[in-house]
């Protein structure tokens, strides 16, 4: 997963499927949230990811309203479908790749 290094609003457009994960370096539960996703992701190539380090980008967490790490926001087609934070399941989120979506039917 590639740490931001572009506009936020340009990838959210152009990105089919945008995974964001907000996080920082001292958050243990963010670096497992990251590994596993890596993991996920090895398998959806097509799905690109971004890390957003939120002590680095505090004016980019705070536009998106992140206060707090962990986040992990999904776009599909540029649209928010997911948004967690805290404690959540990561293996239910991944699930609303694989689940049909509306457009697919």
């Amino acid at each position: 997963m590639n740490d931001l290094r572009e506009d936020i609003n340009d990838l959210i457009k152009k990105i089919p499927v945008l995974i964001l994960q907000f996080g920082s370096d001292t958050c243990g539960p963010c670096h497992a949230i990251r590994y596993k996703l890596e993991q996920w992701m090895s398998e959806h190539k097509e799905v690109e990811a971004r890390y957003v380090d939120i002590e680095k980008n505090m004016e980019i967490s705070s536009q998106m309203g992140i206060f707090s790490a962990p986040t992990v926001l999904v776009y599909m087609d540029g649209q928010l479908v997911a948004r967690e934070s805290g404690y959540f399941s990561l293996d239910a989120l991944c699930l609303l790749y694989t689940s049909p979506s509306p457009r697919d039917s």
